[in-house]
């Protein structure tokens, strides 16, 4: 039966600790992701201006210029976009073209 409040305590202070731990909300959903270093690649990286798509941990989506665009904005902005389908980007990619267009 001693186990039961020890146990409890431990719970009690791992709350503690995690409730003072500064993190973005974009990390609390995916905490477990490995750590890119954007900054590295964004070095390395050649650009070539083919438009993507970038969508973080929360589902937001953007458009970047090229991949280098992306670990840039990665870099700079401390962010976790990552590279997927055009398809999910369908609004954003909408309305650039209607400003190309227009």
């Amino acid at each position: 039966m001693a186990r039961l409040p020890a146990g409890l305590l431990v719970i009690g202070l791992a709350a503690e600790v995690w409730s003072h731990v500064e993190i973005e909300s974009e990390d609390y959903f995916f905490p477990l992701e490995p750590v890119i270093n954007f900054c590295h690649m964004s070095e390395q990286c050649q650009h070539d201006f083919v438009p993507i798509c970038g969508q973080d941990s929360l589902g937001i989506t953007r458009m970047f210029n090229d991949n280098c665009d992306l670990y840039e904005y990665n870099c700079d902005e401390k962010k976790q976009y990552r590279h997927v389908k055009m398809d999910v980007c369908r609004y954003e990619a909408a309305a650039n073209e209607e400003v190309f267009t227009d």
